[in-house]
């Protein structure tokens, strides 16, 4: 059994950091509890609670007053109220979402990386033919940052047992070493039949993660609603908030699912959004996948003009949301950090899109990215000047891109140009820059 720890410090802060993530003061919970439970509490009593003034027992009762009056389910009351949170995390979960490592960071005190699955990712990164590769070395590089990655080298007798097995050997000697309960987040079912009575590790689905996490207790219901497509929604009945702007299990919302699903008509998939939108779905919310797109990114990404249109005209869609990190400024994506739409649109040399964004007097011509690049400098790094029918350059120029603009190394879009002429395509050259300037 995991040893019992004192609670009195770890539940003020909860208790604080829950009143205050949902913009709340002591006058405000305490009109939150009575209107949930009848009973009246003085503010001061509140702040004592939150102050460590109170026996653990006492403590326990007015967190758990406080997570009732945000609505959180049992489950999320159970998790709230447990010690130190510990994770270990399996190859599969990693793969099906790249930036899970970013979410367990701010959510756990320590996430805990199996050498096991260090080198399976690398076995995966190195395959030449697997699909995988990609997300692999993006997932090794992320594991690079945060203070709260811990790695754990499996160190039972028996060498050639699965993978799996491992992870659990490593998650219990997890739970002796920190004294704490463990989950083990996975997108493997064998877990849970594994684990099932064990009371320090609980295998924890990355569905079921993703939704105790944001607040929503029936995933399966968004994934039936991800995969209806139809010309009304209206038999769909209607979705919370919070479900509608959440992220599945992929990282995409269900506004930038339908977007990528170009097999299905236009028709439905532009109803679907406008449906989604009336319920509050926030169309310019940023995937949490691989690259923090919004959704009109995403648009661009596929290639779908008409979406696109969609978005920025009828849906109003910020052209300004670039991708970022909400999980902390220190570390910046593997892709520049802050590429705005119309910085995608130039590097691809996609001119109906470039001339669209250039029309609309909210696009933010000059916008830099973290290294410095504007999209005229994207456009020129990438080749797209010399094609009199389609130069982005000039496009830009035309649309009032400043020209004295200089990035983090002090090349102007002349310079770029000059680059362009000596070696060609600059995606090498580029990426070598940001490599060299710690991915600024």
């Amino acid at each position: 059994m995991v040893e019992k720890q004192k609670e009195i410090p770890f539940l003020c802060l909860k208790m604080k950091e829950l009143r205050e993530k949902h913009k709340c003061s002591l006058e405000d919970m305490v009109k939150k509890i009575k209107k949930c439970e009848g009973i009246i509490f003085e503010k001061s009593s509140l702040s004592r609670a939150e102050n460590g003034e109170r026996t653990e027992k006492t403590l326990k009762e007015y967190a758990i007053r406080y997570c009732k009056a945000f609505d959180m389910s049992d489950e999320q009351i159970e998790q709230f109220l447990r010690g130190e949170k510990i994770v270990v995390i399996d190859t599969s979960a990693l793969l099906k979402n790249v930036q899970l490592i970013d979410e367990l960071n701010e959510e756990y005190n320590k996430v805990i990386i199996p050498k096991v699955v260090v080198n399976e990712l690398n076995r995966i990164k190195d395959n030449k033919t697997s699909a995988y590769g990609k997300k692999a070395w993006e997932i090794l590089r992320g594991i690079s940052y945060g203070d709260k990655i811990v790695s754990m080298e499996y160190t039972g007798a028996n060498k050639n047992i699965k993978n799996d097995e491992k992870i659990i050997f490593i998650a219990n000697e997890a739970s002796k070493k920190y004294h704490a309960k463990v989950d083990i987040i996975t997108n493997d079912i064998d877990y849970s039949v594994c684990l099932k009575n064990d009371k320090n590790i609980s295998a924890l689905h990355l569905e079921k993660y993703m939704a105790t996490k944001q607040l929503i207790i029936n995933t399966g219901r968004l994934d039936i609603i991800n995969d209806f497509f139809a010309d009304s929604y209206e038999s769909m009945g209607h979705l919370s908030v919070d479900e509608v702007n959440a992220c599945m299990r992929d990282g995409y919302t269900l506004i930038i699912s339908t977007i990528r699903a170009k097999s299905k008509p236009i028709s439905q998939r532009k109803a679907k959004i406008k449906w989604l939108i009336s319920l509050g779905a926030d169309i310019n919310k940023r995937d949490n996948a691989r690259r923090y797109f919004p959704p009109l990114s995403h648009a661009i990404q596929v290639k779908d003009y008409d979406m696109f249109r969609f978005l920025l005209v009828e849906c109003r869609a910020n052209p300004n949301v670039g991708s970022r990190n909400p999980y902390g400024c220190e570390k910046l994506r593997q892709k520049n950090e802050g590429n705005m739409p119309l910085m995608i649109a130039a590097w691809h040399g996609m001119e109906k899109f470039v001339k669209v964004l250039c029309e609309d007097e909210r696009t933010s011509i000059n916008q830099q990215d973290a290294n410095g690049f504007t999209a005229l400098m994207k456009a020129c790094m990438n080749g797209h000047f010399e094609n009199k029918t389609k130069d982005i350059r000039n496009i830009l120029i035309e649309a009032g891109a400043d020209t004295k603009i200089v990035d983090m190394n002090g090349k102007s879009y002349i310079d770029w140009i000059d680059e362009y002429k000596k070696k060609g395509t600059m995606i090498k050259d580029y990426r070598k820059s940001r490599k060299d300037n710690g991915n600024r």
